[in-house]
């Protein structure tokens, strides 16, 4: 696997650079130049958006002062898990699998603000686990309330910064219909995967049901469900290896 050069590594090379914290202009000045800025003509828009967007980049007092520093990123180690039962409690479990299994892909991961302080997973909030803590400049519009409520977002990188390559919504039996429609909030110049992820038969008898009517039924091909124990067998295989996510419905980041 190969690891391509993204906007988040040349962001946090330049601050430290500049002794690991800098304002705006500064980190500018050094990426002047850089081969990255050739292919982004508003290569200074998305160093701002950037250091809005990361978890690692962290605004300095006083308010709109424009330095940013660079937060040191906790490390997990993550352990085998399973369900507990406990809907509350799963909610969780299955949030924090999905973040995991986006590091290990490669990718960025995001979930709600709200879910980032409330949610455990392995004795954890799940903010220690997100590396997106900001997604209201990719989806800003109508929608973007609905969208940053999505259970689990997985980001690329192209030359212009982020943009959502797998959504995933964690859904009771009565939920399944609402988190088809958040799905369908995120805005159609994205080609998103969509999953359903959910405990039971009862959830994936409604998806299979709802999938066939509008305005679902025309974006069949973007939609999976995806049983808690087949998201668990996933997570403990992929804690060792990743063989099993082509099955699954997802292609590494990088392979």
């Amino acid at each position: 696997m190969i690891q391509k050069l993204t906007w988040k590594d040349v962001v946090r090379d330049a601050l430290l650079e500049l002794g690991g914290q800098g304002h705006l202009s500064e980190i500018n000045r050094v990426v002047e130049g850089h081969p990255k800025t050739k292919t982004n003509p508003t290569w200074q828009d998305t160093i701002r958006r950037v250091v809005r967007q990361y978890k690692i980049f962290e605004p300095v007092p006083p308010e709109r002062s424009g330095i940013y520093k660079i937060v040191e990123e906790i490390s997990i180690e993550p352990e085998k898990q399973g369900f507990t039962q406990d809907s509350e409690i799963d909610h969780g479990i299955a949030q924090g699998m999905l973040v995991t299994l986006g590091k290990i892909y490669g990718y960025e991961t995001y979930v709600p603000p709200h879910d980032q302080t409330i949610r455990y997973f392995q004795g954890k909030t799940l903010k220690d686990f997100v590396t997106v803590s900001d997604c209201t400049d990719i989806f800003k519009g109508p929608n973007l309330t609905k969208i940053r409520e999505i259970d689990t977002l997985w980001f690329d990188e192209d030359d212009y910064g982020l943009f959502p390559v797998y959504a995933f919504e964690v859904e009771e039996t009565t939920r399944v219909k609402s988190g088809l429609d958040r799905l369908l909030k995120i805005p159609r110049r994205f080609y998103t995967r969509f999953f359903i992820i959910g405990p039971s038969s009862k959830e994936k008898d409604l998806f299979n049901k709802y999938i066939y009517q509008t305005p679902f039924r025309d974006f069949q091909d973007r939609f999976t469900f995806r049983l808690y124990e087949e998201l668990e067998e996933l997570y403990n295989s992929a804690l060792t290896h990743s063989e099993e996510s082509a099955d699954f419905g997802i292609i590494e980041r990088w392979r």
